[in-house]
């Protein structure tokens, strides 16, 4: 029993360094540095004030991907930070502040993954938080049901 959990820890360990390595390397091939709209630095204020987390804007290399979404590790992603303090949009979201936001959290929090808090709460910056935060309930006026929705991914 003991060695399997040895084993099992060994693995999991192994996973999330291939998963830590992966944000690294990944660059899509049709990116380009984007002038970084001003909106953004008030976004980040936004993102240190609810997280309780202090980063610096500066460091953060934008790029813009042409298109709705693009390819990533994990699919197609519309948004995607890399540990090396770069992130991409696809060009369809370079205004969207949740997508925006959303890769600013994990600038400040430093790896990959969607731990709760700060995503979600005290950060509504998941599709789901999000849209919640907003009012949205997510059902259909005619029926009251939730309604399941299609997000594209954002990493």
């Amino acid at each position: 029993m003991e060695l399997r959990l040895r084993a099992l820890r060994r693995l999991g360990w192994a996973s999330l360094g291939a998963a830590l390595i992966g944000c690294t390397s990944f660059e899509p091939s049709s990116d380009a540095p984007m002038q970084v709209p001003a909106q953004y630095r008030l976004w980040f204020a936004k993102t240190e004030a609810c997280s309780g987390l202090k980063g610096n804007f500066d460091q953060i290399q934008w790029y813009s991907v042409p298109g709705e979404s693009f390819d990533c590790p994990s699919g197609k992603c519309v948004g995607r930070w890399n540990s090396n303090h770069r992130i991409y949009i696809s060009g369809a979201y370079v205004d969207n502040e949740m997508v925006v936001r959303h890769e600013m959290l994990h600038d400040l929090i430093g790896h990959p993954g969607h731990p709760d808090p700060p995503f979600g709460d005290p950060c509504p910056l998941t599709w789901e938080s999000w849209r919640r935060a907003q009012g949205d309930s997510g059902s259909s006026p005619a029926t009251g049901r939730l309604v399941a929705m299609a997000f594209p991914q954002i990493d």
